[in-house]
């Protein structure tokens, strides 16, 4: 039997592949922007998520506050303009789909 936390390792992985495969097919040009996917898992220990997303080979901060409290999921590939806004729209349509809490971030630099 799978965990939640092995669940979320492994969506991670899945919906960050399918991500960059989507904005691979992108030209990285418009305006550079800090764009992520804010990721809300309350009733859940922060130390636990935090390995579970390092597991999936994805970067976080830590748990912040924003829209209540959540971990914001950075893209983590070359792209810094229309790349980044691909791969955080795809991210967040999957890991919706897969039944989590999600919502865009986006803010030009």
């Amino acid at each position: 039997m799978t965990s939640k936390l092995e669940k979320l390792t492994q969506d991670l992985i899945e919906c960050d592949k399918l991500a960059r495969a989507e904005s691979d097919q992108v030209t990285d040009a418009g305006t550079c922007n800090l764009d992520a996917v804010f990721l809300r898992l309350p009733r859940m220990q922060e130390s636990k998520v935090l390995a579970a997303i390092n597991a999936a080979g994805m970067w976080c901060n830590g748990k912040r506050k924003w829209l209540g409290n959540g971990y914001f999921l950075h893209a983590n590939h070359g792209g810094q303009a229309n790349k980044r806004d691909k791969y955080v729209t795809v991210m967040r349509k999957e890991m919706m789909g897969r039944g989590y809490d999600v919502v865009d971030f986006r803010m030009m630099d």
